[in-house]
């Protein structure tokens, strides 16, 4: 072979190579974690690392381990599903999960009278919930309204269960005191009534409240930010404060009456504000239902907020997010109607860490040696064709013709 057919063989073999390995890639951002789930519309990480979730349409409480969806659900619990606000909802874990394995779902259920809202808990037995306890029941006193049912449960750092609970249509509830339906509850882990809860002998710590489903605490101040769907307008943002009165049904929005506390931001047109997570340094973030995305809302240290954005579009109208929780790895992680996404803070802006996708030790092992030959062809050569230049300026002799001659006709046998 001709030497600039060995070098031009040495080129592409390093220029295949180089295509053979991916360059680094951005990752999307958010990433869908697991699919084809079924309305996964509450979950919670345990602390060994696996994701516990509801199924709101079939009662079944699920688990994903080692990034696998286990075959066989953790219970199967009976709920009411005839309205699309109602089944099983949502989900807390007990602050000594690692020792008691207690966990905590709100469901709803139909008597044949009456739906009933219901707090139940398990005791987990490896990937087995035993032993269900309803610790709470409020009843829907009008049995054909099927929706506001709220149902959203969080541990404070109080170790306190608080949960929300909508008017189930019959607005007047959420402003009358001996009801549990339209407020914010405040229970011990046994649902029993705290001694320092704000009405003495009653569960109630907030009222005036529509429907939501999403609260978190501040951990550094331990402030309670929830989400409320609106009417047909004027969904909310609310700091939650012990007896606190948040107008409905007398008024929504920004009340301008001090009687009523005001929330920290609302939104026209609706957007269905969900679930609601606390990341760092007075930032949260939230998901829309009717606005299908995930959203960033930082607030100043005094409370009020400093900006809104959205982070993503994700699903369609009606049919976007439904949970947000803060994973233990810091990320954010949301659910929608059949997956689980996570969302590095890290890198706002839709795009990721850069990575590249794995490449077998056979493929570069393959790689390296081909540049190593091709390196040593084009080294040889190089040097060849400096020795025949200084050869040609200088007078041959005699006794070496006979060697270059022998050379030249290897070179050419090359």
């Amino acid at each position: 072979m001709h030497r600039n057919g060995l070098v031009a063989l040495a080129v592409i073999t390093i220029l295949v190579f180089e295509s053979m390995v991916p360059s680094m890639v951005a990752a999307s951002n958010p990433v869908l974690v697991y699919s084809g789930l079924n309305f996964p519309v509450s979950f919670r990480f345990t602390p060994d690392g696996r994701i516990l979730f509801n199924e709101r349409t079939t009662g079944n409480i699920r688990v994903i381990q080692s990034g696998i969806i286990l075959p066989t659900p953790f219970a199967t619990l009976a709920v009411a599903t005839d309205g699309p606000e109602q089944g099983l909802l949502g989900m807390a874990l007990d602050p000594d999960f690692a020792t008691n394995g207690f966990v905590y779902v709100y469901r709803t259920v139909y008597n044949g009278s009456y739906y009933h809202g219901l707090v139940t808990r398990l005791n987990a037995t490896g990937n087995t919930g035993v032993n269900p306890v309803t610790i709470f029941d409020v009843t829907n006193p009008s049995p054909g309204n099927l929706y506001h049912n709220g149902g959203y449960l969080k541990f404070g750092p109080d170790r306190r269960l608080y949960a929300q609970v909508g008017e189930f249509q019959n607005q007047q509830l959420a402003q009358n005191l001996s009801s549990n339906a339209g407020k914010i509850l405040r229970m011990n882990a046994d649902g029993t009534v705290p001694i320092d809860n704000p009405y003495r002998g009653s569960l109630v710590y907030a009222y005036g409240i529509r429907n939501g489903f999403g609260m978190d605490f501040d951990p550094t101040n331990g402030n309670l930010i929830e989400t409320e769907a609106g009417p047909a307008s004027n969904d909310e943002i609310n700091v939650i404060v012990p007896k606190g009165n948040y107008g409905w049904p007398n008024c929504s929005g920004r009340c301008t009456n001090t009687a009523y506390v005001d929330p920290i931001a609302t939104f026209t047109p609706v957007v269905t504000p969900t679930g609601i997570a606390y990341s760092s340094g007075g930032e949260y973030f939230f998901g829309e239902w009717t606005g299908a995305s995930l959203n960033r809302l930082k607030l100043n240290s005094s409370g009020t907020v400093q900006s809104i954005e959205q982070i993503s579009p994700i699903g369609a109208t009606n049919d976007g997010v439904l949970d947000v929780v803060l994973g233990p790895d810091q990320k954010i992680y949301f659910s929608t109607r059949s997956g689980i996404y996570s969302y590095d803070t890290s890198f706002p802006g839709g795009t990721g860490p850069p990575f590249a996708p794995n490449i077998s030790s056979s493929l570069i092992s393959f790689g390296l040696i081909a540049i190593g030959i091709s390196a040593t062809i084009i080294f040889v050569l190089f040097f060849q064709r400096r020795r025949k230049r200084s050869e040609s300026r200088q007078p041959v002799c005699p006794t070496k013709s006979k060697a270059l001659l022998t050379l030249r006709r290897l070179e050419s046998q090359l």
